[in-house]
């Protein structure tokens, strides 16, 4: 015989369902509020804020940056990141070796180039850039079988330098080291009695080989003397195993800088390693016309995209679609503050003296704030010596580039904001170069913002 059904059944279910309810929730709540005691103060983590905070005062416990007035206040880590490992050497160097020599198959000079046949180029950019282009010019020369005029420099780009060659470059030693390689002349000599002005061009950039002897070569034999302009870029990466042993050569062995930029580069490593045994060195590219270029936003609002956007009215081919996709891209540069978490969480403690070698930062203090927070041990060409001292070279940008060059290559880790052409020659030379996966450590930021 079947049960009677119980009727009232879901109302007695409701009564024991709702202390249940009540009793689960008290117990939630006293978890959260024992919680919050134990998390940290959201001051305690600003340094992870991509908005600064502002204060009207400092904290005088050392932890903090800031003098009021609207000067922003940044809390650093108390220490660097783990020490179980040699911070300061690479245990792969010792199988690093040179690899520049050219071999027995490599014709000499003498036996390739052929007479009546003179290149000249005309290099831009800035100083690292124009180094790509001599090296690039060498090798030129060498695919053409032709005799290679000095490099004239750039001076009516932004950087606004009237050095020549010989002012920056030991033109005597690049003459003679290349002179198995590639016949270079310093002028291009007078064409039946007059001055030979040469035919100018453009090619293509990353010509490779095929490119100079289908393009160049032809006006070549024709106007015995071809000047090539604009020349940053203009010969392909990738190239035969001699040609690239060339370029080698010419970085990093026919490339010295003069005596005077030599000299005073020495005295700054020496007073660099006076009161360490070791430094870093850390390229900053965080100038107003190279935020401007990559067309990155760092969150400082209408006053940040009306400067920058004034000075992008230069490049007019520039396109700029969405400046906060590129940043989570990784294809932006670094902020100071970025790079510095990034040297703590690496091991690098608070007494690790950097050297940091870049142009006008943009914003200035305020934004260098938390990286001097970060490494208090902060140098640059201009802490480290006397205005006596620089007053040589401190009118021409490509010969302050040149000093910071020497200390960056004579420190013991070099690190870079933004991968660009000092970054890669610097590479070449080293084993103890820290590159940054940008768009991982972005993703890590943006996400503790």
């Amino acid at each position: 015989m079947a049960l009677p059904r119980r009727r009232h059944q879901p109302h007695k279910r409701a009564r024991f369902l709702i202390p249940t309810i009540s009793a689960v929730s008290a117990v939630l709540v006293l978890l959260f509020f024992c919680f919050s005691f134990l998390v940290p103060s959201p001051t305690d983590i600003d340094h992870f804020h991509h908005r600064r905070h502002y204060s009207s005062m400092n904290d005088g416990d050392g932890d903090g940056v800031g003098v009021g007035n609207g000067v922003p206040v940044f809390r650093v880590p108390t220490s660097g990141g783990v020490y179980d490992r040699d911070i300061w050497r690479s245990k792969n160097a010792q199988f690093y070796y040179g690899c520049s020599n050219a071999s027995s198959k490599f014709a000499k000079a003498e036996d390739v180039t052929r007479p009546n046949r003179y290149l000249a180029i005309a290099t831009s950019g800035g100083l690292n850039q124009q180094r790509t282009g001599i090296t690039d010019a060498v090798v030129a020369a060498r695919i053409l079988n032709a005799t290679l005029i000095v490099p004239i420099l750039d001076k009516k780009s932004f950087w606004k330098d009237n050095s020549n060659f010989s002012e920056i470059f030991n033109v005597d030693w690049f003459i003679s080291y290349l002179a198995k390689d590639v016949e270079i002349i310093k002028v291009l000599p007078h064409r039946r009695g007059r001055v030979w002005t040469p035919y100018t061009m453009r090619v293509p950039r990353k010509c490779n080989d095929k490119c100079y002897t289908n393009r160049v070569l032809p006006v070549l034999l024709k106007k015995r003397a071809v000047m090539l302009t604009k020349f940053d870029y203009r010969l392909a990466n990738k190239l035969e195993m001699e040609l690239q042993k060339l370029r080698c050569r010419v970085n990093y062995h026919a490339l010295k800088f003069t005596d005077p930029i030599l000299e005073l580069g020495a005295k700054l490593v020496q007073r660099m390693r006076m009161n360490t045994k070791h430094y870093i060195a850390l390229h900053l590219r965080f100038e107003p016309d190279m935020l401007a270029f990559s067309g990155c936003y760092y969150g400082g609002g209408d006053k940040e995209r009306r400067e920058l956007g004034k000075i992008r009215r230069r490049w007019k081919t520039l396109h700029i679609s969405n400046p906060d996709k590129g940043r989570r891209q990784g294809r932006c540069p670094l902020t100071p503050e970025e790079v510095g978490l990034m040297l703590r969480a690496l091991g690098y403690g608070k007494d690790t003296h950097i050297y940091v070698a870049s142009g006008e930062v943009y914003g200035g203090e305020e934004t260098l704030a938390p990286l001097k927070a970060l490494f208090p041990n902060f140098y640059s060409k201009d802490t480290i010596s006397s205005k006596q001292e620089l007053e040589p070279f401190s009118a021409f940008s490509s010969r302050m580039a040149a000093l910071d060059f020497i200390v960056c290559d004579e420190s013991d880790v070099f690190v870079t904001n933004n991968n660009g052409n000092m970054a890669k020659i610097l590479a070449g030379r080293r084993y103890a170069f820290i590159y940054i996966n940008t768009k991982h450590l972005v993703e890590l930021v943006l996400s503790s913002h």
